[in-house]
């Protein structure tokens, strides 16, 4: 009895680590021939230092987006919310530079990304220095703290 159960357990064991529950496979396309799930891009290969990380379902990005700068900190965070995208720039020392909405379009031949609402940019000390309001990628009004 004892050798059927380790048998049956060296089974589910084997079986396990030959399924694809504990690995997760990047850089997939979809079998529509568009991006799909999670893609990572790397500034190095060998050391592995990630350029980006995002989510794609049907070849457009969703969910959080991240850019890195070369040291490997945050530079850039998309988290997109249905229409908009909320958007924050960092410093190499992962310090907020500026943030605000932004919106991308989608067409046959390009895809046109431009802020779109309330930007803020701060000083390295994290203080307000200016809020601007964008529209569809023009300066409409700035102001001063």
């Amino acid at each position: 009895m004892r050798f059927f159960i380790a048998v049956v357990i060296f089974q589910f064991i084997v079986l396990i680590g030959q399924s694809q529950l504990f690995t997760r496979k990047y850089n997939q396309f979809g079998d529509d021939g568009l991006k799909s799930g999670k893609w990572i891009s790397y500034w190095d290969e060998t050391e592995k230092i990630p350029m980006s990380k995002a989510n794609y379902k049907q070849g457009r990005e969703v969910g959080v987006s991240k850019e890195y700068h070369l040291n490997g900190k945050i530079r850039l965070k998309f988290r997109y919310q249905r229409d908009r995208i909320r958007v924050k720039y960092y410093s190499e020392n992962r310090v907020l530079e500026q943030k605000g909405w932004a919106r991308m379009e989608y067409s046959a031949d390009d895809i046109h990304f431009y802020w779109h609402g309330l930007w803020k940019f701060y000083d390295p000390d994290r203080k307000l220095i200016r809020k601007t309001l964008y529209q569809y990628g023009e300066e409409i009004i700035t102001t001063a703290k």
